[in-house]
């Protein structure tokens, strides 16, 4: 992800825009040599500290005019690195040791002398036999306890400092493929100050449709659908308009939608935008016709954690009842739609339910919803609704108006539980 002091963009009229590189331009050739350097960087430097990492891209990027673009690359490329800390023993210990022994003799001195008896590397000798006892002394001793020396404690003493923990992997990629993520993270970033969005659709098929229902639940997104005519849809993905931090944890979620978005052919996106320091009222928008590249996989399987663990628990239970994520497209009227996450089907009578779990929500919009499915829905339909995803202001409880099933829950969706509510609701087709 791109951090808001490497972010490139025009503000004209109210409408932000982004300042893409041209793949294709006059420039492009450059571009393409610089994401090389850049990998060429991280995969050279593996297993040294990040200081020595930083150092080097320094040098590389330079003061040059597009200094901004390569910090932005490389960036995006620290997101594909794993950095950690590289010591024989914890840096905490070691600093506990080594600062209580310097205390103990001070002052310490570079040479020792017939009045100080003690110097610098007879004190780290010590450390290294004092940190050794405490490692053997811990519930669970480092077996085996490792031979320290005074250069290993020395490496050591700040080891677990951001500069000099060590890259231990790097997931290196082509250079074309950065510079398109390079694009996509752009739009991304700008989408981090985003409270709502709309998306049209044309002519997309079933499968495309059901996918980015999908992605929007696994990003749990407040989203409505409407069909406006044979051929268009149009997404409404509602912002919690609520707190700075849930509006900022909101637009993150928008901007990680973006890639699942640009899989999709045929497509324009508007998105409202709290811009700046002040908030500022701002346009951003997008089509397919930009180009932008996803670099997600094109899979229809994303499902949140709080799904994934119902589902391996609810088929620990010893039931008839078979889970299948194959929900049919719902219209709740003629303009709006819903898929639900889930369908329960009972494999000896032909009883089905369904349940459609819901992500971020506002009071208004879970009301809307419920009313959407009370009027239109279908009577075997579970809406679970957690508590602790709710944005805005407003009384607790979940007093939607309308007669729907609702099952609240906090972080865990309780599979016992839910089986008894399907019991309850489930009808035969």
């Amino acid at each position: 992800m791109l951090t808001s002091d490497l972010l490139r963009v025009k503000d004209r009229k109210n409408i932000i825009s982004p300042r893409y590189l041209n793949l294709d331009g006059k420039l492009a050739g450059r571009y393409r040599d610089r994401a090389e350097t850049l990998i060429a960087l991280f995969q050279s430097h593996i297993g040294e500290r990040r200081r020595e990492l930083t150092e080097a891209i320094e040098d590389a990027v330079g003061d040059g005019t597009d200094f901004m673009v390569a910090r932005g690359l490389a960036k995006l490329l620290e997101d594909r690195s794993e950095f950690d800390t590289v010591a024989k023993a914890d840096p905490a210990l070691i600093r506990e040791v080594v600062f209580g022994l310097s205390a103990q003799h001070h002052p310490v001195v570079g040479q020792a002398d017939a009045v100080r008896t003690l110097d610098r590397q007879a004190v780290l000798e010590l450390a290294c036999e004092a940190v050794r006892d405490a490692l053997a002394a811990e519930e669970e001793p480092p077996d085996p306890l490792p031979d320290l020396t005074v250069a290993d404690l020395e490496e050591g003493l700040y080891a677990d400092h951001d500069d000099n923990q060590r890259l231990l992997s790097f997931k290196p990629l082509e250079p074309e493929d950065l510079l398109n993520r390079y694009n996509l993270a752009l739009a991304q970033a700008v989408l981090y100050r985003a409270h709502a969005m709309r998306v049209r659709l044309h002519k997309t098929t079933a499968v495309r449709f059901r996918q980015l229902f999908r992605f929007m639940k696994f990003y749990q997104l407040m989203h409505t659908a409407q069909r406006l005519d044979s051929t268009t849809w149009e997404l409404r993905i509602d912002g919690p308009m609520s707190l700075f931090k849930s509006t900022q944890k909101y637009g993150l979620q928008m901007a990680m939608f973006l890639p699942a978005l640009a899989l999709s052919d045929h497509w324009e996106m508007e998105a409202g935008l709290s811009w700046g320091a002040e908030r500022k009222p701002r346009t951003f928008t997008l089509t397919s016709e930009e180009g932008l590249v996803s670099h997600y996989r094109d899979t229809g399987t994303w499902i949140t954690e709080e799904q994934q663990y119902f589902e391996e628990r609810f088929k620990s239970l010893d039931t008839p009842w078979r889970l299948s994520r194959n929900a049919r497209l719902i219209e709740l009227g003629s303009k709006k739609v819903l898929i639900p996450d889930l369908v329960f089907r009972h494999e000896e009578d032909g009883r089905v339910a369904m349940l459609e779990i819901i992500g971020f929500w506002r009071k208004q919009w879970l009301k809307d919803r419920a009313q959407d499915i009370a009027a239109h829905g279908p009577p075997n339909l579970i809406l679970a609704v957690s508590d602790r995803m709710r944005t805005g202001p407003g009384k607790k409880g979940l007093d939607v108006g309308a007669d729907v099933h609702l099952f609240p829950f906090k972080g865990v969706i309780l599979h016992k539980k839910m089986l008894d509510l399907v019991e309850q609701v489930a009808v035969k087709e």
